[in-house]
């Protein structure tokens, strides 16, 4: 009998982190100072408006690490069009389910926002509202965006297995090895510098296309993030879990400096994020590459020594965290759209309006464990692969 591979608590539960944290991060949103999110209160809170930057700087970044690292991880198990296919499913399902229910409400809440801070009628926000669901764009995507993101990873990733199975290859990819061996000691130093450079690069490039206009420039605009932002994050997953030199280069920091200089990037990139001033977005660019890669190696660092065995109840939240994830998002602008009703400090509004979110997330979650039918639409798990084993050991983040 084949022993089934053994599973990495401590990768899951940091996905299931870095996915579930999306609810304070989308509710801070609405109360931040320099975004005009899409439901946005009149009150904003600076502490808030600091936590949203701290968020955005390395929750996505660390993400795509983590699904570099389980794809290759998958990828190695099965035939190369076998696991494609099953990445279409399993990511192109939730997004068709998401454009379909969650999607709509989401911009009917938008305008109706609009109606209740005053910037228009109701009457004309619900004809706007009419309007985008009959002509969908760009902008419906929403927080669905990592679905195709990562579709065309794993399509690339599927394209560079294959490439470098062959003969040709061989040699090119015992060089590479032996380069990350040699600079094993120093590899971590040299990616944060080329990520920094990544993201100063693609920042100028956005900044420059907008220059341009409307048209192809924006379009291009649109492309750089995320499709090509987060691509060498997931890279770095992907060498994570097949190369030695790099699990060596990631491997848990000792002392304050790593800390220190994550806290003091992050703190950078949270203060300089969206100021509407060219040289501010191209630090925050520059310290956002650099905080996402050092509190990355903190994470999962953390996680490694931490969180590396079995817990029933971390399961059922690791279990839970995909779905989470793609309905948090209309529940955030459900409630923020209710709080522009009243005027409650907004650390308590925000409080609120998270805890809530939660819940409701989590309790949908259980809802749809009892069909079928509803966790294919809302996770693409296949009913003939389901079984009472899979229900309760985090099946839906595979």
């Amino acid at each position: 009998m084949t022993t089934p591979p053994r599973r990495e608590h401590d990768w899951d539960m940091l996905r299931a982190l870095l996915m579930v944290l999306g609810i304070p991060y989308h509710a801070s949103m609405a109360y931040n100072a320099n975004v005009p999110w899409d439901i946005h209160s009149p009150e904003t809170s600076a502490l808030l408006t600091y936590l949203s930057g701290l968020l955005v700087t390395f929750r996505m970044p660390a993400f795509f690490i983590v699904a570099g690292y389980f794809a290759i991880m998958v990828l190695d198990r099965k035939p190369v069009g076998a696991w494609l296919a099953n990445r279409y499913i399993r990511l192109g399902v939730p997004f068709i389910t998401g454009l379909i229910l969650l999607i709509p409400p989401q911009i009917e809440l938008m305008h109706i926002a609009d109606a209740l801070s005053g910037r228009t009628t109701l009457e004309v926000a619900l004809g706007e509202a009419r309007n985008e669901l009959t002509h969908p764009g760009p902008d419906w995507i929403m927080h669905l965006w990592f679905l195709p993101t990562l579709m065309v990873y794993c399509t690339m990733l599927a394209v560079a297995f294959i490439t470098a199975s062959h003969p040709v290859m061989t040699p090119v990819v015992s060089r590479l090895r032996r380069w990350l061996e040699i600079r094993r000691d120093v590899l971590f130093l040299v990616a944060i510098a080329l990520l920094m450079v990544w993201e100063l690069t693609l920042r100028a490039a956005f900044i420059e296309f907008n220059r341009l206009g409307p048209g192809l420039p924006a379009a291009a605009a649109r492309g750089l993030d995320p499709y090509l932002r987060y691509l060498p994050y997931f890279i770095i997953g992907v060498l994570l879990r097949r190369e030695p030199a790099v699990r060596h280069a990631f491997r848990m920091p000792n002392g304050w400096i790593i800390p220190a200089a994550a806290f003091l990037a992050a703190s950078i990139a949270s203060f300089t994020h969206y100021r509407g001033i060219e040289i501010l977005e191209l630090v925050n660019a520059f310290a956002t590459g650099a905080a996402a890669l050092l509190i990355s190696r903190l994470l999962i660092g953390h996680a490694h020594h931490h969180w590396n065995r079995p817990d029933a109840r971390i399961d059922r939240i690791v279990d839970a965290s995909f779905t989470i994830y793609l309905v948090h998002h209309p529940i955030i602008y459900a409630l923020a759209t209710t709080f522009l009703l009243v005027s409650w400090p907004p650390v308590i509004e925000f409080t609120v309006i998270a805890t809530l979110t939660a819940l409701l997330s989590y309790g949908f979650h259980r809802l749809i464990r009892r069909s079928s039918l509803a966790l294919f639409l809302f996770n693409g798990i296949p009913p003939r692969r389901r079984n009472h084993r899979a229900v309760e050991t985090g099946c839906t983040l595979r």
